[in-house]
């Protein structure tokens, strides 16, 4: 049994967790399956490598990181989700295509036992992505974590997805992705009926240690 199997059946599914690469190497990439995303990035996000997914509430942002987690967890990946805000619904994300049985879901009681709880995780190894949801906590926890993360991440060849209002891991971030808006797209019309087809994200790349930053896309996003 893998490591995270045997974290995933320690602490349960979808689970509750109450806490008191070589230099010059090719980087590995986690596909997000979001092809204006992964054309940009030359194929995903880098694995051992801290990613930021900033945007303000209603921006978009905790869709973008639902298709990125489904898309993982289709693809037979265990992913840990830290809930901060606990406000993940395992019905909405099911219905996005998040695999809950590859998804351990992880409740802390605030942003310092989410920073621990990430960095136990990683730790672990086992994982293809941990999303660390900081929700809308207006300090991300201290500075000197960011270092810890970043180390523990690249130790464990774990892509490591900070979902936040706004950036806030510096230098010990590989990239920043930034999500301004969204549009809904519908289809129908008068005399037709009208339905949703999907919803555009706009995403910046405002940083990107690992490829080229400045690009700016749209995110297209299906609706099921």
């Amino acid at each position: 049994m893998s490591a995270a199997a045997a974290l995933l059946d320690r602490l349960g599914r979808p689970g509750d967790v109450r806490l008191g690469t070589a230099q010059g190497e090719p980087i590995r990439q986690l596909p997000t399956g979001l092809a204006a995303l992964d054309r940009a990035l030359g194929g995903g996000l880098p694995r051992g490598r801290v990613t930021e997914l900033a945007g303000q509430r209603s921006t978009g942002r905790t869709g973008v990181a639902c298709a990125i987690v489904a898309r993982a967890t289709q693809a037979g990946e265990t992913i840990a989700w830290i809930d901060v805000d606990d406000a993940l619904e395992p019905e909405t994300v099911a219905a996005a295509g998040v695999v809950l049985a590859r998804l351990l879901w992880v409740r802390p009681r605030g942003v310092p036992d989410a920073l621990r709880a990430a960095e136990m995780l990683l730790g672990a190894g086992g994982f293809g992505l941990v999303a660390l949801d900081v929700g809308d906590a207006g300090s991300p926890g201290p500075a000197p974590a960011w270092p810890r993360l970043a180390r523990a991440a690249e130790r464990s060849g774990t892509a490591l997805l900070v979902i936040e209002p706004q950036r806030r891991a510096g230098t010990f971030a590989a990239l920043g992705l930034e999500v301004t808006g969204r549009r809904a797209r519908w289809s129908g019309g008068p005399g037709r009926l009208v339905v949703l087809d999907g919803i555009d994200a706009r995403m910046l790349i405002a940083r990107n240690r690992v490829g080229r930053p400045g690009q700016s896309l749209v995110l297209r996003q299906a609706c099921a």
